[in-house]
């Protein structure tokens, strides 16, 4: 959350690309409350599994967040080089 605000209140503009900081911040920051509530769902299931000597289940974060920041990258490049072009 602290980089995609970072990135939208600190960030210089990029040339020709007005709404590249938003495009890049307001992700990160979805991620952010994505991950914190799912981290306290996986926690509370995890818990539970413990106190009933269950399997733990599989978390589902490392997809969220692989495929999350995966995008940001892409769209990070995608945004450097429509402000490079000339």
């Amino acid at each position: 959350m602290v980089a995609g605000l970072g990135i939208v209140q600190l960030l210089p503009p990029f040339p020709r690309v007005p709404w590249g900081r938003h495009a890049l911040g307001v992700p990160l920051i979805v991620l952010g409350a994505i991950v914190s509530v799912t981290a306290y769902r996986e926690w509370r299931r995890t818990q539970t599994a413990l106190r009933r000597s269950e399997p733990i289940p599989q978390s589902v974060l490392p997809r969220i967040l692989v495929g999350t920041i995966t995008g940001v990258a892409a769209l990070s490049a995608v945004v450097l080089l429509v402000s490079a072009v000339r």
